[in-house]
């Protein structure tokens, strides 16, 4: 629907023709009268405190944005999709810092257990030839006779 707005010098609407396409094309040729060809249905004249007209192409805008309620949706949109996007982003990277660490820490375990048993089998090996030097023999001996008692609480073996 086209409509004529009024605005003062400071480009306030201070008054409004909308009662038929015929009559706001009619006012606008009057001075200090704008036609607004497309008028926007968020419009309202007991609100046309809170608009203006952009006068790169004469379309209704919010004094606060200098935007039509269409580009402040397009606008708004447009940023929670990069929001959006910027949280997926850092759940991806925490992700894959979570796996990373994981890896690592498996990665560290195993070597530590490597480290562990080659500790253990140079130990080992380091007691047999410490034993060989002291003259004990590090072979161990099977014991001669083995007894086994069996009683009502459960079982004995001893060896000799």
């Amino acid at each position: 629907m086209k409509i004529s707005v009024y605005l003062d010098d400071d480009r306030n609407i201070v008054g409004v023709n909308n009662t038929s396409n015929y009559a706001a094309e009619n006012q606008a040729k009057e001075k200090g009268w704008t036609l607004i060809k497309n008028s926007d249905p968020a419009f309202s004249i007991d609100e046309m405190f809170k608009w203006t007209v952009r006068q790169s192409d004469n379309k209704l805008v919010h004094i606060s944005t200098g935007m039509t309620p269409d580009e402040e949706t397009k606008k708004s949109l447009t940023n929670l999709t990069k929001e959006q996007l910027n949280d997926s982003l850092t759940k991806d990277q925490l992700q894959m810092a979570l796996t990373t660490l994981t890896k690592k820490y498996i990665e560290d375990k195993a070597n530590s257990n490597l480290v562990t048993t080659e500790l253990t089998r140079q130990i080992a090996d380091l007691t047999i030839k410490l034993d060989k030097v002291m003259g004990i023999d590090p072979t161990p001996t099977t014991p001669s006779e083995v007894k086994s008692v069996a009683t009502v609480d459960g079982a004995v073996i001893s060896a000799q």
